[in-house]
């Protein structure tokens, strides 16, 4: 039978095998949580990084000495949920001619390209445009040398975690050319039917290398008009209310641009296109120009302006009745009468109001007295005609 000493020493043993038990299903639980995601709900669950989906709409083209990549933004990540941060931009380039080292074994991104360029995410903004990101990759001198052009290759990737970055876009390859010499001397004329823009050809610089001209690309947008006035001054400082679009491709170096409103403002630029075998270049934008489209143009002088004695009936004097062929600009806006006592003066204006139709009836006039009526048409801008000719009229008198 044991002995006190002896029963302290078996309640030890067993405290020690219960400790230890307790210790291993502790570590069994944590590493369970860790490797296999079966936590408790009070333990922390590991997770990998967000990760976008991949860009798969990449386009690009050259446009002077740069090549413009243009492509839509991921939103969501490669598990299907909604990125609630805007992601950055990884931008890659390589050459067929002369590729990047290929990189160790082991490494998880397996693209060869070089990082050309980023785009921090608090910079996306600037690169927004229709809905999409178009970022600007300008190139040096030496890569736009070769006649027969140089081929690059673009990648993109998108990051939202710096541990893990989406995986490659799309590649695509866009051939570089020498950069067509810039229009220079763009200039804006407004006429009543026309914003007429002309600029002269653009010319190459000595020992220059060129394709073939293939005439001009017009660029248009709209300026904000509260920035109009000062744009008019320094196409800089006005704010488009979007991005220039292409408005027409020409070979002479003189457009009409007859789809515009009176009262809007334009920025025009104006891009050479140069052919090099199969690919088509434009240059960079020419020194740009702003036209505010006022109008300042009449209508023209009111036609067959006629005037009819009225007589005198019980309770109504005499009056003298005009009326005259309606006006058919479109933006018309009314009509003055002036009446004068002398065939060489205008005289004074007759309607408080405008009139609203081609007729007009004097109640003001004497009888004996002869009249020189004149009759004015006036736009929505406020321009009035040149006065129509004068025609005679009276009331007989008693």
């Amino acid at each position: 039978m044991a002995g006190p000493k002896g029963a302290a020493s078996a309640s030890w043993r067993r405290a020690i095998d219960f400790t230890d038990s307790a210790h291993k299903a502790a570590l069994a639980i944590t590493l369970c949580a860790f490797a296999l995601g079966c936590a408790s709900p009070d333990l922390p669950v590991a997770r990998h990084p967000t990760v976008p989906v991949p860009v798969s709409d990449l386009s690009a083209r050259q446009v002077g000495d740069t090549v413009l990549l243009n492509f839509t933004l991921p939103t969501t990540s490669t598990d299907l949920e909604p990125l609630v941060d805007l992601p950055s931009v990884e931008i890659y380039r390589s050459t067929p001619q002369n590729p990047a080292p290929a990189q160790k074994a082991g490494t998880k991104n397996r693209s060869t390209a070089r990082l050309a360029d980023t785009i921090p995410s608090q910079a996306i903004a600037r690169y927004q445009k229709n809905g999409r990101i178009e970022f600007p990759d300008r190139l040096d001198a030496s890569e736009l040398t070769p006649e027969s052009g140089t081929d690059l290759i673009y990648t993109v990737r998108t990051r939202v975690s710096r541990a893990k970055a989406s995986a490659d876009s799309n590649a695509i390859a866009v051939r570089v050319y020498p950069e067509p010499a810039t229009v220079r001397d763009l200039r804006a004329t407004l006429t009543e039917k026309a914003l007429v823009l002309g600029w002269s050809a653009a010319q190459e610089e000595s020992g220059a290398s060129a394709g073939e001209a293939a005439g001009f690309h017009i660029y248009r947008a709209e300026v904000d008009p509260a920035t109009s006035e000062a744009a008019v001054s320094d196409p800089s400082q006005g704010k488009l209310i979007a991005p220039p679009a292409l408005l027409a491709e020409t070979t002479e170096t003189e457009y009409n641009d007859t789809n515009f409103q009176f009262g809007h403002t334009y920025f025009y630029a104006i891009r050479a296109v140069v052919q090099f075998a199969a690919a088509t270049v434009e240059s960079a934008d020419s020194t740009p120009t702003v036209l505010l489209a006022k109008d300042i143009f009449p209508p023209a002088a009111p036609q067959g302006v006629e005037a009819v004695g009225v007589a005198a009936t019980n309770g109504s004097p005499a009056s003298l009745e005009l009326s005259w062929t309606i006006n058919a600009e479109p933006d018309l806006a009314g009509y003055n009468v002036y009446r004068s006592e002398q065939s060489n003066t205008p005289g004074e204006k007759l309607n408080s109001e405008l009139l609203l139709v081609p007729t007009f009836r004097d109640m003001s006039v004497v009888p004996g007295r002869s009249y020189f009526y004149r009759v004015g048409a006036l736009d929505q801008s406020g321009n009035e005609s040149p006065l129509s000719s004068a025609v005679e009229a009276s009331i007989p008198g008693p």
